[in-house]
C-alpha cells in the first residue's frame, strides 16, 4: 500500500514537473516573440527616420554647402573669395526676390523630381525655424489614415508621415488645411509642436514655410492650443462665409491656449492647422494654426 501511494505521489510530481517546464517553455516563446516584435518596430522606426534625416540633409545642402568645402591654397582662397562675392550679391537678390513682407525665406534644395522617386505622394515640404519640423508632406489618393499608420518606404510602423486627408487640396487653396503627424518621444515629426505651448516661444517663432513647386508660402503662427478630437473638416461649414467665420470666432473667443490678436485672420484667410496628439490625453488634439502671408502665391 505504500508503494503503491509512493508510485501515486511520483506520478503527481512527475506530471506538475512537466506542467511546470511547458509552461516555462511557453512563456519563453512568448517573451521571445515581444522581443523579436519590438525589435522589428525598432528597426522600423530607426530606418524610417534615417530616410527623413537624409532627405532633411539633401534639401538643406544650400545652407551647408559652405562647411562642406575647404580651401587650401592662397590662389584656391583668392578664387572662392571672388566667387563668394558673386554668390553673396547673387544671394542677396534672391532673398530680396523671395521676401515676404520682410522675412526672408529659408532656401532648400528641393529636387522633386528625386522626391517623387522616394514615394510618389510626396507633393510640399514643411520647414518651422526653432523646431525639429522638417519634412516632406504626404497625402495618400484614397485612404486618409494610410499615412498615420504607414512610412514613406511603405514599412508599417512608426513615425508615420507629415500627411493631409484626401479633403484638402494639394495647392493648399483651402480655407482650412489640416496637416497631421505624430507625437514621437525622440522629438520627430510633430512632438516639437508642443513647444509652442510656451509662450515665448509662441511669440518669437512665428513662421511656417511649406514648399511646393517653384513656391514657398509663407505662413504666420497666431493660435496653438489643445483642444477636442473632432474631425475638423467634417465639423464646421466651410463653404459658406458664416461658417469660416464663426469657425475664425469661436478660436479667438474660446482659445485657452496661446493666441496673438495681432495676426489678422478672416473668413477669406487661408489657414494652416498642423495638429498632433497629447501624451495620456487620447481625447485630446494640440492644434498649432498659422495664417497664409503671401496670398498671390496660391
Amino acid at each position: 500500500m505504500m508503494k503503491k501511494n509512493e508510485k501515486t505521489i511520483q506520478k503527481k510530481e512527475k506530471k506538475q514537473f512537466n506542467i511546470y517546464k511547458l509552461f516555462t517553455v511557453l512563456l519563453a516563446a512568448i517573451l521571445l516573440v515581444i522581443i523579436g516584435i519590438m525589435l522589428r518596430n525598432w528597426i522600423v522606426e530607426r530606418n524610417a527616420e534615417k530616410q527623413y534625416e537624409d532627405l532633411a540633409e539633401s534639401v538643406n545642402r544650400l545652407q551647408n554647402q559652405d562647411s562642406d568645402n575647404a580651401i587650401t591654397s592662397a590662389d584656391d582662397r583668392q578664387n572662392a573669395n571672388t566667387e563668394k562675392m558673386e554668390e553673396e550679391s547673387q544671394d542677396s537678390q534672391e532673398q530680396e526676390d523671395s521676401a515676404v513682407a520682410g522675412i526672408n525665406i529659408p532656401q532648400k534644395q528641393l529636387d522633386w523630381n528625386e522626391l517623387a522617386k522616394v514615394n510618389p505622394d510626396i507633393y510640399a515640404w514643411i520647414y518651422i525655424p526653432g523646431t525639429k519640423v522638417d519634412y516632406p508632406v504626404l497625402q495618400h489618393p484614397t485612404d486618409n489614415t494610410y499615412y498615420l499608420n504607414y512610412n514613406m518606404n511603405g514599412t508599417r510602423g512608426y513615425p508615420g508621415c507629415i500627411y493631409t486627408e484626401k479633403e484638402n487640396n494639394k495647392d493648399f487653396s483651402d480655407f482650412n488645411t489640416i496637416m497631421y503627424g505624430h507625437n514621437m518621444r525622440n522629438e520627430t515629426m510633430f512632438e516639437t509642436l508642443h513647444y509652442y505651448e510656451d509662450k515665448a516661444f509662441f511669440v518669437n517663432d512665428p513662421y511656417v514655410y511649406v514648399y511646393r513647386g517653384d513656391r514657398v508660402l509663407v505662413y504666420e503662427i497666431f493660435a496653438a492650443y489643445t483642444a477636442g478630437n473632432e474631425h475638423i473638416l467634417y465639423s464646421y461649414d466651410f463653404q459658406s462665409q458664416d461658417g469660416r467665420q464663426n469657425y475664425v470666432d469661436q478660436i479667438e473667443k474660446g482659445t485657452s491656449g496661446n493666441l496673438r490678436n495681432d495676426v489678422e485672420v478672416t473668413a477669406d484667410s487661408h489657414i494652416l492647422t498642423l495638429s498632433t496628439c497629447i501624451s495620456g490625453k487620447a481625447k485630446n488634439r494640440y492644434l498649432v494654426q498659422a495664417v497664409l502671408l503671401n496670398e498671390d502665391d496660391l
